[in-house]
Order: structure tokens, then sequence, then C-alpha cells
């Protein structure tokens, strides 16, 4: 009886096996990862070599594809399980991967570190002679993620957390985090520290310094000169080293911090290694006043609604924000900025205005894109962004031509796209009245030509000037005239 499962990864694209390899800390587990193949072909030809228990099967791919590779293995090893990893969700991908005899079918987007735990759970239960027996998690790992983890023995009386992110790569470059790893654990042999290391979320990895306090400077001389040498394979390459702690306790507290392992190198421009004397904690940031914005954008205050965007981002920066979630809002910021107001040459400012916000790498050109984005914007938004005399007299005109209709202010707001409150605002500004007693004028005057001109009753002529209602026609129009419509019409 097995006590590890062998995994077997079968993808045309070598940076999702590198991906997938990755993902998990496969050993501690009870998984060991004994090969990749880029294709069915090519898995076909290692499998009786390697023997694996399981294999993550892509289905898109050259030579042979993922539907006859799992046909051909249920066929020839029976024993084995095929989970499909697909970037298509497609029914008859499914479907046929399924009925051809794979276990599982899951999509790549939406595929995390636990969904795939649990899945080679599930899927190792299925297969007879194999119980697999996790290793017991890193101790050091542990005592650092949880309250009350045994503490790991260290001879010396400095510690520094030394944290290398393996994400900071160039993206052309797919094979640099394997290279990263391997010459970071190369360069720990040979400082002979006494030191424990793991990857952390699979992205960062967290290694323990401890060695003695006089050694500190020599050590962390040989850290800058490393992580130099890093920088010249890749420019993007980024490492954060805490303070000297005299105990472990301290260097957790560091570590627990809620700002340490978020420091990135979008924040530290023409820097790839940030020493962390001081962790700042207190800063905060506001939530940012939707409801405010948007009544801005509604309303037409283009200027106040880029501004305050602005502002928010110059905060986030401040505060540090993931770079990810940061570019995302402002994106999002934007789009609610523009509204409905599209058009070929906002279009193409927030197009290319997007592009850019993507591949900003540091936060002091993030910011000026941002600034030129919203300054090119403004000075689009801005032209309709209150209403002129000439469109408050169209608006005006508009109403005079329909008065008989059923009008209100919501109406022409969306006829004349103005937000329904700052037309209401400017509307009476304009008017010296508001919509309602504007309207009732112009109906009463009209009504007031025809009790003069016909003999139509008075329920007629309320109903030609535009009121439903016999009786809230004769307030008004006592209110407007200081008569009623007999009286007047007696009069006249």
């Amino acid at each position: 009886m097995s006590n590890i499962c062998k995994i077997m990864i079968v993808d045309d694209e070598f940076i999702m096996r590198q991906g997938i390899k990755f993902m998990l800390k496969w050993e501690e587990n009870g998984y060991k990862v004994v090969g990749e193949a880029s294709n069915g072909k090519e898995a076909l030809e290692l499998i009786p070599k390697l023997e694996p228990h399981i294999i993550l099967c892509d289905i898109a791919m050259p030579i042979m594809n993922g539907l006859d590779f799992i046909k051909l293995v249920t066929n020839e090893y029976p024993n084995i399980k095929i989970v499909v990893l697909s970037g298509y969700d497609n029914f008859d991908y499914v479907r046929n991967s399924l009925t051809s005899g794979a276990v599982d079918y899951v999509l790549k987007p939406t595929l995390t570190p636990e969904e795939l735990l649990k899945i080679l759970e599930r899927v190792v239960k299925t297969i007879p002679d194999l119980d697999i027996k996790p290793n017991k998690i890193n101790l050091l790992e542990k005592y650092l993620l949880e309250q009350n983890g045994e503490k790991p023995n260290f001879e010396y009386n400095c510690f520094r957390l030394f944290v290398l992110s393996l994400d900071n790569t160039d993206r052309n470059n797919i094979n640099l985090r394997s290279v990263l790893y391997e010459k970071t654990i190369a360069f720990l042999n040979d400082i002979k520290s006494n030191n424990m290391n793991f990857i952390y979320n699979n992205h960062r990895l967290c290694i323990v310094l401890n060695y003695p306090v006089e050694k500190d400077n020599e050590i962390l001389s040989k850290i800058s000169s490393f992580v130099q040498n890093l920088s010249e394979i890749s420019e993007n390459i980024f490492a954060v080293i805490s303070k000297c702690d005299s105990n472990l306790e301290q260097m957790r507290a560091v570590f627990k911090s809620p700002r340490f392992l978020n420091y990135e190198s979008f924040y530290f421009k023409n820097c790839n290694l940030y020493l962390a004397e001081d962790i700042k904690s207190d800063i905060k940031l506001d939530k940012f006043d939707y409801r405010k914005f948007s009544n801005l954008v509604n309303d037409r205050k283009f200027s106040d609604a880029g501004k305050m965007i602005y502002e928010y981002i110059l905060n986030a920066v401040d505060y540090q924000m993931s770079s990810i979630k940061l570019k995302n809002q402002t994106k999002n910021f934007i789009y609610n900025l523009i509204g409905e107001n599209d058009n070929n040459e906002i279009e193409e400012i927030y197009i290319n205005g997007f592009d850019k916000i993507e591949n900003a790498n540091y936060a002091d050109d993030f910011i000026q894109i941002v600034k030129d984005i919203l300054n090119a914007l403004e000075a689009i938004l801005s032209k309709d962004e209150q209403p002129t005399d000439e469109y408050m007299e169209m608006i005006l005109n508009y109403i005079k031509e329909n008065y008989k209709e059923d009008l209100n202010l919501q109406i022409l707001s969306d006829k004349f796209n103005f937000g329904y409150s700052y037309l209401s605002a400017y509307f009476a500004q304009y008017a010296h009245e508001g919509f309602s007693e504007y309207l009732n004028k112009i109906r009463i005057s009209k009504a007031c030509e025809i009790l003069k001109q016909s003999k139509y009753s008075i329920s007629e002529v309320s109903s030609a000037v535009g009121y439903s209602d016999h009786s809230y026609f004769c307030r008004v129009f006592k209110k407007i005239t200081g008569v009623t419509p007999s009286v007047y019409r007696k009069a006249k």
C-alpha cells in the first residue's frame, strides 16, 4: 500500500504547468508531482515510467488532444484517474470528457488551491491500495501562522524575516519563478546561517534567518548583493527584510502584522530590497463614498467626481493598497464616471488608459496615468457639465409646446440627459421658480385664453390644458389668478 499519491500534469502551456506545480504544497499533503508533458502523445510515453495515480489533463492540446488521450489511458490504464483542467466552459467538452473516462472536469479560471486539494482528496478515495498520509506541516510556518503553534528551536540571538516575491518576474520569462526559488535556496546554504523557509500563499518565499548578532552587517550585505544579482535576471525582483529581532516571538509579530507581507515592488520604484525597520500598522483608508460620487455623476458635476477619484487614489497609494485591487477599483471608478457618455473620443481615452493602468509597474507612474485620464475625460465631459442658457431655452420651449402632456422633471431629465437633482436646482435658478410652478403658469395661461374665446365647460378646459383632476385645476387656477375659472369667464 502506497502512502504517496503520484501526480502527472499534462498541458501544452508551460506557464500553466508551472502554475499548477506551485499551486499546492504537494508533499506536505501526501502528493508528489512525478512528471509533466505538453501533449497526450508525450504523456503516453511517460506513463509506464512514472506510474502516476492521478493525471491532471488539459483538453485543447496539439498532436494528441485531451479527449483522445483520456480514451487511450482509460483503455490501457484503467486504474489511473484523470481530472480535466480546462479553460473551456463547453457542455460538449464536459460530457465527452466524462463519458470518455475522466472523473472530474474543472475550469482553470475558477480553480483555487483549496478546490484542487478537495478534488484530489475525493479522487484518492476511489483508488485501491492508496492511503496517503500528509506530512506534518512545516513547524516554522505553523508557529508563525497559529496562535499556539509549537515553537521551533533556534540557536542564535538575531532573527530577521526575509521575504522574496515569486510573482514580480518578467512576464515573458515563464521559467523564472522556479529559478528564483532554486537560486535563493542555494544562497541560503552558502551564507551558513541557521534558517528555515516555506512558501506562503503560493507566491512568497518566506525565510527566517537566525545568526549571531555580530554577523548582522555581514549577512545584510550578502543579502543585498544577492538581491542585486537577482535583479540582473529580472528588474522586477523585489524582496523585504525585517529589522533584527532578539527573539522569535518578536519576529512572529512582524510576520502577523497587516502590512509586512503586503509590501510589493509597485510602491518601491528603483528599489529591489526594502529594509522594513518601522512597520506602520496605524494607517487607515476611508471607504470611498459611492453615494456622493453617484450623485455628482448624475448631476453632471464631472469635475468634482473626478477630484473624488483622484483624492481617493492618492490616499490608497499612501495606504499601499494591493496594486491589483487598486487598479481594478480605479477602472471601475472611471467606468462609472463615463456612464452613458460614451463616444469614440471617450472610448479611445479609456481603452488606451486602461491598458496603461494595467501595465503600470510603479505607483508614481500609475498616479500620473490616472491623472492624465481624468484630465482628458474632464475636458470632454465638462462640455455638458451644466445646462447652458441655450439648453434651458430648449427645455422651456419644450414645456410650452407639450404642456398638455403628462410632464414631470424626471421626463425632462431623461430627455435632455441631465441629472434630476441638478436640473431641478438649475431650473429654479434660471426660471426663478420651480418646475411645477412654471408648468402650472403655462397651463393656466392657456386655460385663460380658452375661457375667453370658447364655450367649453370648465371640465373640458381642464383636460385641454393637461389636468386630469377638475377640482385640482380649479384650485391651481384660483391660486394663480385669484378667482375661480367660472368667475374668470363671467368677468371676461
